[in-house]
């Protein structure tokens, strides 16, 4: 999906001797393909991909206007909230005996939490009490000044992320700040990239005269500090009516 709008952009973005503006259609379709031998000759070489996949995602590719992509319901039901969509609606698709049910991909969406846009809140938390219960201790004595860093470790799918988002809902009704920071493996070469995103939550997309990521981030640094001490209020909590304390999450 990054890629596609990626290419969308860059491809309207090229300059051409004919001085044209060029745009490309995309379509993404997901499910099971047969890939078979390789065909063709030197460059033109590919293997053969044979399915309804395949035939859809050229179905979807033919119903995008220039310079969009278009996505089928599998896909959309695997991106979840990680984007913005135009719904299209039911279409009918040469090949299929069923209509489907096809979206436009407009743009990232601002969703914070991976986790949130994938799956919610909506699967129950489990046998985590004592887990969760060692969370609310550990807060209780951060809130008494004491500081405290819980490390969650575990095998992908065992139910970090949704442990963490239920010690985020426990002190919903007192005073607090939130901070979240979260890593993505579409951004291991973008040094300090969840610091700069939670920064530029409520800023402009771009700082003044700035072009690219390189500068935004370059620019960060020289109105925040390497350190963030910019962000510093000086404020130590001490008692009741001192700054709320941090409840900081990363992942």
């Amino acid at each position: 999906m990054r890629a596609g709008l990626g290419l969308v952009e860059a491809v309207s973005g090229l300059d051409t001797a004919a001085e044209m503006r060029l745009q490309v259609r995309v379509g993404v379709a997901t499910g099971l393909v047969v890939v078979g031998d390789l065909i063709g000759e030197g460059e033109a070489r590919e293997r053969g991909v044979v399915g309804e996949t395949p035939n859809l995602a050229a179905r979807l590719q033919a119903l995008a206007e220039p310079g969009t992509v278009v996505i089928g319901p599998s896909t959309r039901r695997l991106t979840g909230g990680l984007f913005d969509y135009e719904d299209l609606g039911a279409v009918e698709v040469k090949g299929l005996a069923a209509p489907v049910v096809a979206s436009r991909v407009l743009r990232e969406s601002g969703a914070e939490s991976r986790f949130e846009a994938l799956r919610g809140t909506a699967t129950p938390l489990v046998g985590r009490d004592e887990e969760l219960a060692m969370l609310e201790r550990r807060w209780q004595q951060a809130k008494a000044g004491e500081g405290r860093v819980v490390v969650l470790i575990g095998e992908p799918g065992i139910g970090k992320s949704r442990l963490a988002q239920a010690m985020l809902e426990q002190p919903a009704g007192e005073p607090h700040m939130r901070l979240r920071y979260f890593c993505s493996p579409h951004h291991q070469a973008s040094a300090l990239r969840p610091y700069i995103t939670r920064r530029c939550r409520g800023m402009p997309p771009r700082l003044p005269n700035s072009e690219n990521t390189s500068e935004n981030q370059t620019g960060l640094i020289g109105r925040f500090g390497r350190d963030g001490r910019s962000y510093r209020s000086g404020r130590r909590r001490t008692d009741g009516s001192g700054a709320p304390p941090v409840l900081s999450l990363g992942c």
